[in-house]
């Protein structure tokens, strides 16, 4: 890790403190993944937990002819790779999926499975092992659907364990039984390892009842300590995939959450060790979040080039640098990837555009290429998107040479996040262009188009124009050709910060030579405030943490994780100290 020490420090009166020290970051999260090696599971479904240092136990059906399925335990000692059948879990006369393993604190294994005898029967049974999943004995029932009437056959579906902070277990599944519901999320929680369980509390459910079906959920706690759920919701898009955040794993906010863009149909999602994110569904590609899931992007290429599949997959953190999806195609199995440090940007940061720098953009929808110097977006008759950069860009220059090949609109886009491919405007952000119909024209995309300001312009095809925008705060100004006079000038504070790109719609456009000044570095301010002292930096990544010490040489104390303001700033507030010197930094770990 590296850090630069800020020139000065700066002295607050009135408040026991004679100087702030800032430190800004300089690299710090893991970032993209290197995908490599497959390895096969076999079965169906599939699920693992980690046991200890490169063994892994996991859980597949399987499917005999005419008989009900049952579940297949097998047991990895090699990182994942190769898997030793250890036992088999059936239910005579009941069918059994969505088989999900936990590992609990004093090494007891829980396994809980959807089981069945359709349209009649529908429990989640808890079996437990003490011997490392050799043996599994019955232990509980989560819940139960018992009957042949409309109301009481209605199904139980794809449980998921997660132990809480304290020890407590946290099952959370898809549940069809209650009226003027098509299916809601339940959650119930056992204090005594799975004996027995609490209440059931509904954490997701369709506002005031109806159609909608939200289900397949899966949960994971970040760095921050927040606990994140996601789950799709069918009759939503594509079964489109949403989140929701708790403080504690058990309470959960009302309403269907946030979408998530470009995942649909059966969620997972894995918090790393290193702070970052990841999520994958039946789409087939994997996002990645720095923000505790507030903001996501995905990543090219993705681990399995399936495309919009059933393939039910799951995603694992297999060693510290490594991490793991798991599909069925067409049984069980998994590709490794690395994962690879986190970009460390130059600024000023330029896109050259050879074929060596194809792999720093990122695809969303439409035809991109790089190639001889130039990023080539043929969407004529279509529309997309090429994103780079980092997500916390907030102020600078962005700059390029953009020509229209056929008629249509192309330029830039920046502060932009949560990109998508469903449509020409799935993003957040901002964008800035020239259209063949004789316009220079701002607008702002959130997952609609919304037109901030335009001017005449002449702009013919197979002309080079020098588009350059200048971002300071809320004020966005946009030249063509003439650096020094704007042809259009904003105030617009919806979007503080996120990555840049390039965008053409329904046109050939090409673009040379792209560049980003970022005029705004990692630095600390500190102001006071009513309850004390508000210590203020640009958002960054997950895992910067805010460290401070008494005077020069005085122990390190963790004051806080990043806490993101919404506006483009994290904040820590602080009682006064009587203290002659107090030194901040951040620190990313």
């Amino acid at each position: 890790m590296f850090f630069r020490l800020c020139p000065r420090g700066r002295v607050l009166p009135g408040w026991g403190w004679a100087a702030l020290a800032c430190i800004a970051q300089v690299s710090g999260l893991a970032g993209r993944v290197n995908w490599n090696e497959t390895a096969v599971l076999g079965g169906g479904w599939g699920r693992m937990v980690a046991l200890s240092e490169g063994h892994w136990l996991a859980v597949s059906t399987q499917y005999p002819a005419g008989t009900p399925s049952y579940l297949r335990i097998a047991r990895s000692t090699d990182h994942a790779r190769t898997w030793t059948p250890l036992a088999e879990v059936r239910e005579p006369g009941r069918t059994l999926d969505n088989g999900e393993l936990v590992r609990l604190a004093a090494g007891t294994l829980l396994l809980t499975m959807r089981s069945l005898i359709a349209n009649q029967s529908y429990r989640l049974p808890v079996y437990a092992s003490d011997n490392g999943g050799l043996t599994w004995t019955y232990r509980s029932n989560i819940d139960a659907s018992e009957g042949t009437t409309a109301q009481q056959g209605r199904g139980l579906w794809e449980p998921d364990f997660f132990v809480l902070e304290d020890g407590r277990l946290v099952v959370t599944y898809s549940n069809e039984k209650h009226p003027g519901y098509s299916q809601v999320i339940s959650l119930r929680v056992s204090a005594d390892s799975g004996f027995t369980w609490g209440p059931e509390r509904r954490v997701v459910v369709e506002p005031g009842g109806g159609s909608l079906r939200p289900g397949m959920s899966q949960m994971t706690r970040m760095a921050n300590g927040e606990y994140l759920l996601v789950y799709e919701v069918v009759g939503v898009g594509r079964a489109d995939v949403h989140c929701k955040f708790s403080p504690d794993g058990i309470t959960w906010p009302d309403g269907l959450g946030m979408r998530v863009p470009c995942q649909h149909c059966g969620p997972f999602v894995t918090a790393l060790s290193n702070g970052l994110v990841l999520l994958t569904s039946c789409e087939n590609v994997v996002s990645l979040s720095e923000d505790y899931g507030r903001t996501w992007q995905k990543l090219d290429p993705p681990a399995w080039p399936l495309g919009y599949a059933h393939s039910w997959p799951a995603l694992y953190q297999t060693r510290s640098n490594e991490v793991a999806v798991m599909v069925v195609h067409p049984d069980a199995r998994l590709r490794f990837g690395t994962v690879l440090p986190r970009p460390v940007w130059p600024n000023p940061w330029t896109a050259d555009f050879q074929d060596s720098k194809a792999a720093d953009w990122t695809r969303y929808g439409g035809n991109f290429v790089v190639e001889g110097g130039r990023a080539r977006l043929d969407n004529a008759g279509t529309y997309g998107l090429a994103l780079t950069g980092d997500g916390f860009w907030t102020d600078g220059i962005l700059e390029t040479d953009l020509m229209l090949t056929t008629p249509g609109n192309a330029g830039v886009m920046f502060r932009t996040t949560n990109p998508d491919y469903e449509g020409p405007d799935h993003a957040f952000g901002y964008y800035a262009g020239l259209d063949t119909a004789g316009l220079v024209l701002l607008g702002r995309m959130h997952n609609a188009w919304s037109l901030l300001t335009n001017r005449a312009l002449p702009v013919t095809t197979n002309t080079w124009y020098r588009l350059r925008v200048v971002l300071e705060g809320s004020r966005i100004r946009v030249f063509v050709n003439d650096p020094h006079t704007p042809r259009l000038t904003i105030a617009d504070t919806n979007y503080p910060r996120g990555q840049i790109g390039l965008r053409a719609f329904q046109c050939n456009a090409q673009f040379a030579r792209l560049s980003f000044s970022n005029a705004a570095p990692l630095r600390l301010t500190a102001a006071r405030v009513p309850e004390g002292v508000q210590v203020r930096w640009p958002e960054t990544a997950a895992t910067v943490k805010l460290l401070s010490r008494p005077g020069l040489a005085g122990p390190a104390e963790r004051l806080a994780a990043s806490v993101a303001g919404g506006d483009g700033w994290s904040s820590v507030t602080l009682p006064v100290l009587p203290e002659p010197l107090r030194i901040f930094w951040l620190q990313a770990e």
